[in-house]
């Protein structure tokens, strides 16, 4: 059985698929009048991954670094001083109000609670990471777990020395990659795998010593699609790889090389009746994106390790499952309408919360069980008076809806919502989100040098450029170079990059397709196939078989 439903933000009619019909059922949920882009800005507005920010501690008074701005109303303390044991946060708990909704009474402990400074978990000489665990040696690593020597990358799992690339996982001593994975000395890959030593490729598996190829399988000293001799490779080689001019060239000219390949419709690999896009290792996926080692998820944005949940997004982890309209949770199950809880079972309307099981509208508790609003309960009082809040809740038409935009703590353009649907201010604050103005950078560097006055190659670079400032080409930020930073440039022989960390973060977002599906045809056999690619790219789109049989 289908239903059909119209978005109530933007309008749209959509289909509601039979496994999703019984999922809502299996969750006693009625269906959220939300079409799957404007479910997903809302819930990604709730999370600010990459933007830091100076503040003071509130518990210590300590200078600070944190994803809340200055000027936020919340409370906000150091991670050790939160995780430690000079407050708790069940001093904060009330009771519920039945005259009141229940998101207003929640806002209200919003306000009171306080909040972690970063939610970086188990980190070892990685302060300046966010919305991780288990990171190691790692610098401005935002949503990536289990890394090591890593700097400047997002949603990366179990790298090492990986910089600038993002949705990559297991790669070792590579630079600016965009969804590749188990790589190996390689820089500039995007949508491959398996490669080694490789430089400007795409949808490659396999390969090694490729250099501005595509589409290709298990090949070696291969320059723009030609077999080369080794020697011949190695000529050619020395020739094309140089400073930031070269690198620059190369970059562009593959892009180019991009826009004329021919592209799999999606991609999904090594999966099972999925669809979506940039799938692998799962089953019975529907409508997912960014989803590895996942079983029987339905409108998922972001997923590691998850089973059986509907309308989440960033969830994952061992054990992960049984999540519905649920926001960034590691290890959580059996949650609902809740953000960033860890190792938590049955959370309800609750957020940065850990090891806690059945709590509902509670914020910072840790290993707790049976709260609701803060406030300590027996089993027997929970389960009673949880049964009155959710009748409450349904007669106010809150009950299943995720937390209101106004009780997000961040606007629009900080959160992750903007990375993947972007959006002006303009049309930002039309659709209910709040707007954050920019704060001008001040660099407190003893010399500033342009970013276009540096020297081309890195054997050319001072070692105390550590000490200066470099100011962007294209935005005139001020962003520093780290020495972790400056030694892999020199590892890899690679130019210092002339954009600041969030501009290449944005060029490498480029390569990434948007998450909507298109009704389009094959272009060798004309069957019809479900696309991320638009009827107006430029790419050759096959379905899986005719792509399979023209490039392997």
């Amino acid at each position: 059985m289908t239903m059909q439903q119209s978005c109530q933000t933007c309008g749209a009619t959509f289909t509601l698929g039979k496994r999703e019909v019984e999922l809502y059922a299996s969750f006693d949920q009625v269906p959220i009048s939300l079409c799957f882009t404007c479910l997903q800005k809302h819930h990604l507005s709730f999370r600010n991954g990459r933007n830091l920010y100076s503040r003071t501690c509130d518990l210590t008074g300590e200078k600070i670094i944190t994803n809340y701005a200055p000027e936020k109303p919340y409370k906000v303390y150091k991670r050790d001083e939160w995780y430690g044991d000079r407050w708790s946060a069940n001093e904060f708990g009330r009771d519920f109000n039945f005259d009141r909704t229940f998101f207003e009474q929640y806002k209200e402990l919003q306000l009171d609670v306080p909040r972690c400074a970063l939610l970086n978990i188990n980190p070892e000489n990685s302060d300046y990471c966010n919305m991780c665990t288990d990171n190691k040696n790692c610098y401005l690593v935002f949503g990536g777990d289990y890394n090591e020597d890593s700097l400047y990358c997002s949603m990366n799992m179990r790298n090492r020395n990986l910089v600038d690339s993002d949705y990559s996982n297991r790669n070792e001593l590579c630079y600016w990659l965009m969804n590749s994975h188990d790589c190996y000395g390689t820089r500039f890959a995007f949508d491959s795998s398996n490669c080694s030593n490789c430089a400007f490729i795409s949808n490659c598996t396999g390969c090694s010593d490729c250099i501005l190829c595509t589409n290709l399988a298990n090949k070696t000293h291969c320059i723009r699609n030609e077999q080369l001799s080794k020697d011949a490779y190695l000529e050619q080689k020395e020739e094309l790889l140089g400073g930031y001019a070269q690198q620059q060239k190369l970059f562009h000219e593959h892009v180019e090389q991009r826009k004329k390949r021919i592209v799999k419709s999606h991609y999904v690999l090594a999966s099972e009746h999925c669809t979506g896009d940039y799938i692998t290792h799962s089953k019975g996926c529907e409508n997912c994106y960014l989803t590895w080692d996942s079983e029987d998820l339905v409108n998922v944005l972001l997923a590691d390790h998850q089973k059986d949940s509907l309308n989440c997004s960033y969830v994952g982890g061992a054990g992960g499952g049984r999540c519905f309209n649920q926001v960034a949770t590691i290890n959580g199950s059996e949650c609902s309408c809740s953000f960033f809880t860890s190792d938590t079972y049955h959370a309800e309307y609750s957020e940065i919360t850990s090891q806690c099981k059945y709590i509902f509208g509670c914020i910072g508790l840790q290993h707790k069980e049976y709260c609701i609003f803060n406030k300590q309960y027996t089993r027997d009082e929970f389960f009673a008076l949880r049964t009155k809040i959710i009748k409450h809740m349904k007669k106010t038409e809150e009950w299943g809806n995720f937390f209101p935009k106004e009780l997000s703590c961040f606007a629009y353009n900080e959160s992750t919502a903007s990375e993947y649907y972007p959006l002006s201010k303009k049309s930002a604050l039309e659709e209910g989100f709040s707007w954050r103005e920019e704060k001008q950078q001040v660099s407190s560097a003893t010399k500033i040098i342009p970013a276009e006055k540096l020297p081309d190659s890195i054997d050319e670079i001072p070692d105390d450029i550590l000490n200066w400032a470099v100011i962007c080409e294209r935005s005139g930020k001020p962003f520093r170079l780290v020495k972790q930073e400056l030694e892999f440039y020199r590892q890899m022989h690679l130019p210092v990059p002339h954009l600041e960390p969030n501009e290449r973060f944005a060029e490498r977002m480029k390569f990434m397709n948007p998450f909507h599906l298109h009704t389009s045809k094959c272009t060798k056999c004309e069957k019809e196939i479900q696309t991320t690619y638009a009827p107006q790219r430029p790419e050759i789109v096959y379905c899986e078989e005719c792509y399979l049989k023209e490039v392997y």
